[in-house]
């Protein structure tokens, strides 16, 4: 359930289309973009903070040097997205999408990634640190349940 911080009203982009977009040196903070659609973006040194991204679609996004802090993300779907040098940071996971998707230099920390979906992801070195990983799909097709 995400926190009271989001009220509503003009920070509410509740099924913004934003695909295509081009965001530079920008992050956005404590903005509601439940089940928006950024699919075909491209993020440089930019991000999100305090954000309710639950069941947003990332398809085919290029994301360097920025990440999330702090968000809520459940269901967010990132298939073919391709991250480098890209943070997770206390970030609710559960049963994301990361299908086919390239994670080059990206890291997960104190992340909820119960029930996420790795099938296919790239580059994909172990990047967890302090997550909670529960019947989570790794690139193999192999499931885990452990904390990392």
């Amino acid at each position: 359930m995400p926190s009271k911080k989001y009220a509503g009203g003009e920070r509410d982009k509740t099924g913004r289309n934003c695909r295509g977009a081009n965001w530079r040196d920008e992050v956005d903070i404590e903005i509601i973009y439940h089940q928006a659609d950024f699919s075909n973006s491209y993020f440089d040194s930019s991000g999100f903070s305090g954000c309710d991204l639950s069941f947003s679609k990332f398809l085919y996004v290029r994301m360097y040097e920025g990440g999330f802090a702090d968000c809520y993300m459940p269901g967010a779907n990132f298939t073919y997205a391709t991250f480098g040098q890209v943070v997770f940071n206390d970030v609710d996971l559960r049963s994301a999408i990361f299908k086919n998707t390239d994670l080059v230099e990206t890291s997960f920390r104190r992340c909820n990634l119960a029930y996420a979906d790795f099938t296919g992801a790239r580059e994909f070195f172990r990047p967890f640190k302090e997550c909670l990983i529960y019947e989570t799909i790794m690139p193999d097709g192999s499931i885990r349940t452990d904390d990392v």
